[in-house]
């Protein structure tokens, strides 16, 4: 009783002050929640790979040739991977199907279609089956499962608060953008990709932005305090010589849109046309993705967890492009064995590794072919990272500042845009995230807004067409009545007197229970039968005013009378001209 009437308080507190405890709660959490994940995916990766293979990727600075398979790598890594999406399977399939896949697309369709409700569930099954797919060798990312693990607290909190659904919506937000913001130390790049995901177009869900700020500030001072702070990659030297290299750029936004289709058509056809059609149970379809994968990590362990060494790498110039131009469609395969088949994880790092390996290759060819056009050809890794995923994920702004902010660097800002922009034009609404919505006049979480808006801008006239009006004499027997409304597809009838005045409505569930008693066919007329209380709307009404009154009223239609006599019927308006109206109103 007393944590409810808390509750109650609390949703009387002023909105602004009640948003900022909320946010920094929801970031708090989050941030505890990705260091959580990241200790446990990296105890993981010690149990499952390193240990049992004597595999540790190369360290950061050292010479060495990166470009021959690292020796001592064992098969052993076939049954690993395989075993761990088994395990991943069972765990999802039988307990929390949503936490399949990347748990992006999982925060994205609650918001829009589930009012941003989480099972509690969710959040706990996604940590554990994504260190069981990521752990064992997986190609994924972490920015999925943090983004659900952070979004179910909020939706959680929003639940246990009695909040609307609009806040219980904005808080799953922020929680996604809490635990993302601190796993990729990338705060504001946080705070916009997640309110900009929702949609393919360049639409932001604004009135959670400032939530999301707040809580990928605290979850980003959490994760710093226990990891310190610092960024992701270091590029070294880069530069960008203008506007030289500005033609360059331009291309390899265009070859960034390129191999964003093949990387999307893939992996969604792997899914639909591999996986889907294995005659199996769905639980152990992650162990068939997870052996593929082993089998190709055998050849080539740059494509296990989310390769950020081997970016670092080549940022540091120990990779040749030819390797890093393998690299790009190697783990675009890798990626698809392990989340199309339904393993647990993301696809921002695997995005930002193809993107990095791709900007590494073609600078590195066209530094051979051209080098005056292309000056700076390491500075192309660093711009790929956020302009290929600028376009499969249709982020572009979000993209450009998470780039800087991983790097700590603005100095590539320029061709960062121009890459970005190119690609997510060229590839249009094709995107890695099969759950977003064109904008949000297509959401279903704001279609009561719009609605609202275009049917206050509509009046009844508007709606109404040109059709017969049924109507019965109220001094009708009702036995004859009955006989009218059998054969009669008319749900409602308005009963008039002899002066065709409307005196009453009549409905067939009015009449339901005399349908089968002859004795009082003759013992009532219409008007005994009718509901006298009729609500009306005029033409001069709007449409949200005759909407409003049936639902009030949980009718389909409402008589139309004339606004000079109340009593005078002229047409029938129903809840389908309504709808009709509303999709055919002009732009």
């Amino acid at each position: 009783m007393a944590f409810a009437m808390e509750r109650l308080r609390f949703a009387n507190w002023p909105q602004h002050a009640r948003w900022l405890i909320l946010s920094i709660a929801v970031g708090v959490v989050a941030g505890v929640g990705a260091v959580f994940f990241d200790r446990l995916l990296d105890n993981a990766l010690e149990f499952f790979v390193r240990l049992p293979i004597c595999f540790f990727e190369p360290n950061v600075g050292n010479p060495l040739d990166i470009n021959v398979a690292t020796t001592g790598f064992s098969l052993w890594i076939i049954p690993i991977a395989t075993l761990g999406g088994l395990l991943s399977g069972l765990l999802v399939f039988n307990i929390a199907p949503e936490t399949e896949g990347h748990g992006t697309d999982a925060m994205i369709e609650s918001f829009h279609l589930q009012g941003g409700f989480t099972r509690k569930r969710a959040p706990f099954i996604k940590i554990i089956a994504s260190a069981l797919t990521i752990g064992s060798g997986g190609s994924a990312g972490k920015e999925g499962p943090i983004a659900q693990i952070g979004s179910g607290f909020g939706s959680l909190l929003a639940t246990w608060l009695n909040l609307k659904p609009r806040e219980r919506r904005v808080l799953l937000l922020a929680g996604a953008a809490g635990g993302i913001g601190a796993i990729f130390q990338a705060p504001l790049g946080a705070a916009l990709f997640v309110p900009g995901v929702l949609y393919r177009e360049t639409e932001y869900e604004y009135e959670a932005i400032l939530p999301c700020i707040i809580s990928s500030i605290m979850a980003h001072a959490v994760f710093s305090e226990i990891y310190g702070r610092h960024a992701l990659f270091h590029p070294g030297n880069v530069a960008f010589d203008m506007p030289v290299e500005l033609i360059p750029y331009a291309i390899f936004g265009i070859v960034c849109a390129f191999v964003g289709f093949i990387y999307i058509k893939f992996f969604y056809g792997m899914r639909d046309y591999f996986f889907e059609k294995l005659p199996m149970p769905q639980m152990f379809r992650p162990a068939i993705g997870g052996f593929m994968l082993g089998c190709i990590a055998y050849f080539y362990p740059q494509i296990i967890d989310g390769g950020y060494v081997w970016i670092q790498l080549a940022l540091d110039g120990q990779m040749i492009w030819t390797t890093m131009l393998v690299l790009v469609f190697v783990k675009i395969i890798a990626t698809s064995c392990t989340i199309s088949s339904g393993g647990s994880g993301g696809v921002f790092g695997p995005s930002v590794f193809i993107g990095a390996m791709l900007g590494g290759a073609f600078g590195g060819i066209g530094h051979m072919i051209a080098p005056n056009w292309i000056v700076n050809p390491n500075s192309f890794i660093l711009v790929g990272m956020g302009g290929f995923f600028a376009g499969v994920a249709k982020v572009p702004i979000a993209s450009i500042i998470m780039a800087c902010e991983m790097s700590s660097s603005y100095t590539l800002l320029v061709p960062l845009m121009l890459v970005s922009t190119i690609s997510y034009l060229i590839l249009g609404k094709m995107s890695l995230y099969e759950k977003q919505f064109s904008s949000r006049l297509d959401s279903p979480a704001h279609i009561n807004e719009f609605a609202r808006g275009v049917l206050s801008a509509l009046h009844v006239r508007d709606a109404l067409t040109t059709k017969h009006v049924s109507t019965l004499e109220e001094n009708l027997p009702i036995g004859t009545v009955v006989k009218i409304v059998t054969n009669s597809p008319e749900p409602y009838y308005p009963v008039v007197n002899t002066d065709g005045e409307l005196t009453g409505i009549l409905t067939i569930n009015d009449i339901r229970e005399l349908m089968f008693e002859e004795g009082q066919s003759n013992a009532l007329v219409a008007k005994d039968v009718a509901s006298t209380n009729v609500i009306t709307v005029i033409e001069e009404d709007t449409l949200q005013t005759a909407l409003e009154k049936m639902i009030a009223l949980n009718v389909n239609e409402l008589p139309v009378v004339s606004s000079d006599n109340p009593k005078k019927i002229m047409s029938m308006l129903s809840k389908q001209d309504l709808i009709t109206s509303y999709y055919n109103r002009e732009d």
